[in-house]
């Protein structure tokens, strides 16, 4: 979908208003980038493209009054995502979302999963659902679904059925006898025991005792798991986010001598084929939470996974106030190397921290300029990138797991109907709600709302392959990003003093963005940037 948007004074230096040249025809000898309003034209609207926002049904908005997240609310929270009007800017502007586990389930997270063809009841009715998809189609935002071919509930009908030694679903699961001497009956991971004894016979469940695994050798398990996303995707869904992704054949659970990581990627490879069968655009990601060797490897089956790293590495470097040689960005090229080198059609998919991580905010101590120049190292990278709700306006949260995934911030206490109380957050007694930061021009929530606005109208952020460009300044994270029609480069000062940089003469280009006033470009090339301040120029190739 094409947007054309009509930005407001207050985005400055978000447009091109004059080169950075060396050329004294083409610019005085000293430029300050200047406030103005221009048109931009959105051109991400693939699955594959843009910037996804991550959602728990659960925390995000409650329409019903019984403190727990649904469906209904995410409709009438909607426009704060994506109004679909490409006249204004008061939405966040995201692309797609993720929604976190919908399918009913007996835990709050819901990652166990009861039943693949329905929808919680907690969170509505399917038709509630299907409404959902329908307004979010409205608004060009795609939608992807959580989905875990990893393990199910105990209380899942197929595990109910496989603990009957005859059933036809009994190799669904992993089940084993006592006397089974290939296995290691006290395997150990992650601090518990893998093989769980029930019926007089082992099951494995690598995560915990209530989640048995599958055994996705079996061929009826496999349609089966087809029939699921078929389902999904005909219900109009645009892809999927695997849970688990690299642990469907963990070494813990399978026979010594397995190749686990090849027998997952032919595995990824299959379903994610099927998946594009069904629909040739559905945007696919997988969680890999590995080492990068590993990563890419499966990039070969997924073509898509998180980068795990990319948020230690970027809260690593704006603590530090230092970019070393460059570190950042040579680090992050060489794992693009990698991806490419299994499959060269790879999108990445940056976060800093998700609903399995400490909040981002918490590590930066609430400083709102450093959560502004981390969010942009992210989001100004390749690939798809993944806000997690909340990030967006400085939510804190920190282990346990429902301290990660505690209400979203709407408003002061009893000023919005929509709110969620599920779960009372101990860290963001502090934080400024949405309500709070709207009124904000300065606010990390109108920040984010121009970053994603930059992304997604530059083909060269939202398609185009990184290169990392050493500036020579100590203070300054640099790269480039190339695709078929335009050239940016990116440039991070990581120091808390103005930094003068002289710009390759390959990037004397206009500026599209910075995010504060003060971005000085002079006739010799050189540009001077702000505290703590991300700079974009691009030009059409």
């Amino acid at each position: 979908m094409k947007r054309v948007l009509l930005l407001p004074l207050a985005l400055c230096g978000m447009l091109p208003f004059f080169s950075c040249s060396s050329s004294p025809k083409s610019a005085a000898r000293s430029r300050h980038v200047t406030e103005k309003s221009s048109p931009i034209v959105r051109l991400a609207d693939k699955p594959s493209e843009g910037v996804y926002y991550s959602l728990f049904v659960r925390s995000f908005a409650d329409s019903n009054g019984d403190g727990i997240g649904d469906f209904a609310g995410i409709i009438k929270k909607l426009d704060y995502l994506n109004d679909g009007d490409d006249a204004t800017t008061d939405d966040l502007g995201i692309t797609g979302i993720w929604l976190l586990p919908i399918y009913p389930s007996q835990s709050y997270h819901g990652y166990d999963v009861d039943d693949y063809y329905n929808v919680n009841p907690d969170y509505g009715t399917m038709e509630d659902f299907e409404k959902l998809l329908a307004e979010c189609k409205k608004r060009g935002i795609s939608v992807i679904l959580d989905m875990t071919c990893n393990h199910s509930s105990v209380y899942n009908q197929w595990f109910i059925d496989s603990r009957k030694p005859a059933d036809s679903h009994r190799t669904w699961y992993r089940w084993i006898s006592p006397d089974d001497s290939r296995y290691n009956m006290r395997q150990q991971i992650w601090g518990h025991n893998v093989w769980n004894y029930s019926d007089g016979y082992y099951y494995s469940a690598i995560f915990s005792p209530t989640m048995p695994d599958y055994n996705l050798d079996d061929g009826a398990l496999r349609s089966e798991f087809k029939k699921v996303m078929k389902f999904w995707l005909d219900k109009g869904v645009d892809g999927f986010r695997y849970d688990a992704a690299s642990h469907v054949y963990n070494s813990a659970k399978t026979l010594p001598g397995t190749n686990s990581v090849a027998k997952g990627v032919a595995w990824w490879k299959e379903i994610v084929g099927y998946d594009k069968s069904v629909k040739p655009d559905a945007y696919i990601v997988g969680e890999v939470w590995e080492a990068t060797s590993t990563r890419a490897e499966y990039m070969a089956g997924l073509g898509s996974t998180f980068h795990f790293d990319m948020g230690t590495k970027i809260i690593d470097e704006v603590r530090s106030e230092s970019a070393a040689n460059n570190n950042f960005a040579n680090a992050l090229q060489r794992e693009y190397e990698r991806y490419a080198e299994s499959n060269p059609n790879y999108i990445d998919a940056p976060f800093l921290t998700n609903h399995d991580q400490n909040r981002i905010a918490g590590y930066l101590r609430g400083n709102t300029a450093r959560l502004k120049l981390a969010a942009a190292m992210y989001i100004f990278a390749e690939g798809v990138p993944f806000i997690y709700y909340g990030e967006e306006i400085g939510m804190m949260g920190a282990k346990p797991d429902e301290q990660i995934r505690t209400p979203m911030l709407w408003n002061k206490a009893g000023k919005d109907k929509l709110q969620t109380t599920w779960e009372t957050s101990r860290y963001n007694k502090n934080t400024l709600s949405v309500a709070e930061q709207k009124k904000d021009p300065d606010s990390l929530l109108e920040f984010y709302k121009r970053i994603i606005r930059v992304k997604t109208a530059h083909p060269a952020l939202f398609a185009g392959r990184f290169s990392a460009v050493n500036t020579g300044n100590e203070f300054v994270s640099s790269w480039a990003m190339k695709s078929e029609t335009e050239t940016a480069f990116v440039l991070h000062n990581l120091s808390p003093e103005k930094v003068a940089v002289p710009l390759p003469r390959e990037y004397l280009m206009p500026v599209v963005f910075s995010t504060y006033p003060g971005t000085v470009c002079d006739d010799k090339g050189n540009i001077t940037i702000p505290p703590l301040c991300t700079v974009v120029l691009a030009k059409n190739r």
